[in-house]
């Protein structure tokens, strides 16, 4: 896909923020940032149209005059986004979308027109003052040969690296990336929660969840999570189980903690396994929320 130079983009969010500013970086011409005509929507797209070098417009007036348009819109979106550019005469020739969990399925009315559609999606996530990027992280493709493609010259150039997925499979693949980022994060807000209520300062909170959680990745990457299992649970300490319990009962967190220990009795090398299971069993009593 040598002659892939020109993209654009439906979206200004996160992530069509992050692509759009690694591909500019990259040598590739944005040609349009196309956003909702919603107040909001069209600033968020004359910024970021700002940051590339491109132009900022909205679906109704947009050129479309690109090699490639990248949906990077909202899930419940795509099929209307795909639905109004199957109506315009002039529509690129490759078309993808960025969502993790449809298939190019949801932009078949593209397909009909004899666009060669796909989706792309970036195992990465893409927050507010993190400069983005993709080195290294992996998309999922799926979709008409030369949209795949397509979407592996853009890998390569970024750095990053591809792999095919069923169109079936990727609600499961982004159910996985789920609990890979946002989930992970959440169960890091509760334990951070947790030492808050132990009584360590919050300047000094993260400071000490560091150390150990890199490590804890570093040796579940490498070794695998039940040869990286280590605590309470791994040596068969109830009764320290159960005064954790006790401590939190009162706390949302709680419900983080209960969950998670009651799926390690199940899938993890848990010692005492059944007072274990036998001690986790819901009690009927619900957290009180702060």
């Amino acid at each position: 896909m040598n002659r892939l130079k020109t993209i654009s983009f439906v979206g200004a969010g996160a992530l069509a923020s992050g692509l759009a500013q690694l591909l500019h970086a990259q040598g590739f011409t944005i040609a349009e940032i196309i956003a909702r005509t919603t107040q909001p929507s069209k600033l968020r797209a004359t910024k970021l149209a700002r940051k590339v070098s491109a132009s900022a417009t909205t679906l109704p007036s947009a050129q479309l005059n690109c090699d490639l348009l990248w949906l990077a819109v909202p899930d419940a979106s795509i099929v209307e986004v795909s639905n109004q550019l199957a109506k315009r005469s002039n529509i690129p020739p490759i078309v993808l979308h960025a969502s993790g969990a449809l298939s190019s399925d949801a932009i078949s009315s593209l397909a009909a027109r004899g666009v060669h559609t796909g989706s792309a999606h970036p195992m990465m996530t893409f927050v507010p003052g993190e400069p983005p990027s993709l080195r290294g992280a992996w998309f999922a493709l799926e979709g008409a040969p030369q949209a795949i493609r397509a979407a592996r010259a853009i890998a390569k150039a970024l750095e990053a690296r591809c792999f095919t997925i069923q169109p079936a499979s990727k609600i499961l693949y982004h159910a996985f990336g789920t609990m890979l980022s946002p989930m992970l994060a959440t169960e890091l807000q509760a334990a951070e929660r947790i030492g808050l209520q132990a009584g360590i300062t919050p300047r000094d909170v993260r400071r000490i969840m560091e150390p150990i959680v890199l490590r804890t990745v570093r040796n579940v990457l490498r070794n695998g999570a039940g040869n990286s299992f280590s605590g309470p649970l791994a040596r068969g300490d109830v009764n320290t189980v159960a005064a954790h319990l006790n401590a939190i009962s009162e706390t949302e967190e709680s419900l983080v903690y209960r969950a998670l220990m009651q799926y390690a009795t199940e899938v993890m090398p848990v010692k005492n396994s059944d007072q274990m299971k036998k001690l986790l069993r819901p009690s009927g009593t619900r957290a009180k929320k702060r």
